[in-house]
């Protein structure tokens, strides 16, 4: 489905809800705290739509301005087109291409480009300066890619709903009157915390080095940038910066130390959310913490610990994939020294997309060639039953 039609189905179950919407307000049957809790319940759903619609226009105009200044740039090329099939490509030549001004500055979004087959992004933007600091991004944390992403236009605070508890059915006897129960929302606040680096380059190295240097900046550029993007989408304290997913997780197990975590603890962790969120769990611990856990063995003396048998796919333990990330904390009273849950059900707002600007004036006396890589977005756990952590007590 395009934009175009994903923008269209968006706005007309909009105006469904706008219709159903005004039937309620004009339903004099209801009560006004039934009215209250069906508007609100039902303006939640249109704000939600309007997001959605929006998102998928913008992202077309952002498709559209984009091929316009491929064509422009020459040197960059597009996924799908045959150029991007081509094999004998002259790497070097269209990475100084985007160096010398070819493409002064454009946003790219950061799931254009994806990691693992030349099919996926290795044949495409793989040689262009914007495409590795999208990659270093990305591979820098299996996060990110595993996390619900919305991108918008600018950058006002957004109100989204948290799920913080189920509704429950009960039997219903013949002749009486269904009861009620919503479960438990509240909201969140999503702003947009402005994240970046600029990195040099002189003419020279530019314009006659043998090796990848561009790709050497670009790498550490977009590295830096999800170094401290992710830090705060995990371990954020909601003040100043994001909700983090780890400080959302309550804790469900606890253990004397992370050298006493035993594979009951982690049974007990994996059980402690509901069995639709373990569909699409994953653990998340510290690289310093597999060293203990790749030990652990089963009952009958097997380690639960099994490694990945294909490049690119996960590790498991109990047959879960596992996550490291060195944001994870190994000891303290009450640290989470392991979370178990489901990405999904975390939001990464991001405002419009990552931005790579070039700039010769920036360095103009020195010679030197700038690029600025700057990222705006924040993030909140929508559903907080979807993840738990194990906690040590010292």
């Amino acid at each position: 489905m395009d934009f175009a039609s994903v923008a269209k189905a968006a706005l007309e179950k909009r105006a469904n809800l706008i219709a159903e919407l005004r039937s309620v307000e004009a339903d004099t049957a209801l009560s006004e705290a039934e009215k209250r809790e069906r508007v609100e319940r039902i303006d939640t759903d249109v704000r939600g739509l309007e997001v959605e619609a929006r998102d998928a226009v913008e992202r077309g105009e952002r498709e559209a301005e984009v091929r316009s200044l491929a064509a422009r740039a020459g040197g960059l090329v597009l996924p799908g087109t045959p150029e991007a099939r081509q094999d004998e490509r002259d790497e070097a030549a269209e990475l100084r291409s985007v160096a010398r001004g070819d493409l002064p500055g454009v946003d790219f979004d950061l799931r254009t480009a994806t990691t693992g087959t030349a099919a996926n992004a290795g044949n495409t933007y793989a040689t262009t300066f914007v495409a590795q600091v999208i990659e270093a991004m990305r591979v820098r944390s299996d996060f990110f890619s595993k996390a619900r992403t919305l991108t918008t236009g600018s950058g006002e605070t957004l109100e989204y709903p948290v799920k913080n508890g189920r509704p429950t059915a009960s039997q219903v006897a013949e002749n009486t009157p269904y009861g009620k129960s919503d479960g438990s929302w509240s909201k969140t606040n999503i702003g947009a915390y402005k994240y970046g680096v600029i990195v040099e380059a002189t003419s020279e190295i530019v314009d006659d080095s043998q090796l990848d240097i561009l790709g050497i900046l670009a790498e550490d550029a977009g590295e830096a940038v999800a170094d401290k993007v992710m830090a705060d989408l995990l371990i954020g304290n909601g003040t100043g910066k994001p909700w983090g997913w780890i400080t959302r997780a309550t804790g469900a197990v606890n253990a004397a130390n992370l050298a006493g975590v035993t594979t009951d603890n982690l049974i007990d962790l994996q059980h402690s959310i509901l069995k639709p969120y373990r569909r699409n769990a994953v653990f998340m611990t510290s690289d310093s913490a597999v060293q203990n856990l790749r030990k652990l063995k089963d009952s009958t003396g097997n380690y639960i610990w099994q490694p990945a048998l294909t490049a690119g796919a996960p590790d498991t333990i109990l047959g879960t994939a596992i996550m490291t990330d060195p944001n994870v904390v190994t000891s303290g009273a009450g640290a989470k020294v392991l979370v178990y849950g489901d990405p999904s059900k975390y939001l990464i707002r991001q405002v419009k997309s990552l931005r790579v600007v070039r700039s010769d004036e920036y360095g103009y006396d020195r010679d030197v060639v700038a690029f600025k890589v700057t990222w705006r977005g924040s993030g909140d756990l929508f559903d907080l039953a979807s993840v738990k952590a194990l906690t040590v007590t010292a």
